[in-house]
């Protein structure tokens, strides 16, 4: 964490934030680098702060929505491919406040920072070079005194704790969102366009016939005028998509598709059981192919 980050989060006003936006404020002033930026993957904020995905996102946009945070999505203009999201921190924003008398920035007889070994997470040295004393809410930590009064309040959501799988899911999950967007023709609005395929998965979609569609429309429209290429958003939308997945990757029958979804509950692959909704995995339990038991132990949420 950078020293103007650690001052910049101690004088927030615990009020103006709910419990899951300081945890993940935290995390993101704790990635902060002064001479590089913020550029933590979500897979790590969701393994730091023990949160599932909706709830950082919902999180990220009320920081952003407050202005406590600017987030720039990067694309590499030679690959067309997504590249990691950037977080503006608000002391870092155009117009921001100036230093409270509390953050020590530009007083006078401030002592000098010390320095350190650069920390695995951040790469920016010593996290402060202040003497810490413990806070009421989180006991031994890096932050100077501030004099400002933490009130615990309950938490409002189970907090859980960080899971490798659901981190290695949502990691294969952008893995394969990012092949989609790269492979495409005609790129149009990328997030529209991963909400999109990210929701045709969780409706039970195989994330492979959605890639082997996008490569066989990219094949099959490269003699189109550019006008005449779908923009990457509305490839997805209705059963376009479907017309473009290679024979040999189409399931012949419902029956088919229910006893692979079934073997995959019962195999209990982690990517593929989690892209299965409840719904889909009651038609399994209806057709008497899986129990509720073999769902629930498959990590799908009845």
């Amino acid at each position: 964490m950078s020293h103007k980050a650690t001052n910049w989060l101690a004088d927030i006003n615990p009020k103006d934030l709910t419990n899951a936006e300081f945890r993940i404020l935290f995390v993101l002033c704790d990635c902060h680098n002064p001479s590089a930026g913020c550029f933590p993957k979500q897979s790590y904020i969701m393994a730091k702060t023990g949160r599932g995905s909706s709830s950082v996102n919902d999180a990220l946009t009320g920081l952003e929505g407050k202005g406590f945070i600017r987030r720039e999505q990067r694309t590499n203009p030679k690959t067309g491919k997504r590249e990691a999201t950037r977080y503006i921190l608000g002391f870092e924003m155009d117009g921001t406040q100036e230093p409270s008398p509390n953050s020590g920035e530009g007083k006078k007889g401030s002592k000098p920072e010390q320095t350190g070994a650069p920390t695995p997470n951040s790469g920016d040295g010593s996290i402060s070079g202040f003497s810490a004393d413990p806070s009421p809410v989180f006991g031994q930590n890096h932050l100077r005194k501030t004099g400002v009064v933490y009130k615990e309040e309950p938490v409002k959501e189970p907090v859980k704790e960080p899971c490798a799988a659901a981190a290695s899911h949502h990691q294969d999950l952008n893995l394969v969102l990012d092949e989609i967007w790269a492979a495409y023709p005609r790129k149009g609005d990328q997030l529209a366009t991963e909400q999109a395929a990210k929701a045709l998965i969780e409706e039970g979609a195989n994330p492979a016939d959605l890639l082997a569609a996008v490569k066989a429309y990219a094949k099959k429209s490269a003699s189109y005028d550019e006008s005449r290429v779908k923009l990457s958003q509305n490839f997805f939308a209705g059963d376009f998509w479907r017309r473009h997945v290679p024979v040999a990757a189409k399931v012949a029958s419902r029956d088919e598709i229910l006893q692979a979804r079934a073997k995959t509950i019962l195999e209990g692959k982690t990517f593929l059981c989690r892209s299965i909704t409840a719904h889909a995995a009651g038609e399994c339990i209806t057709a008497g192919l899986v129990t509720p038991q073999d769902c629930l132990q498959a990590g799908i949420a009845l």
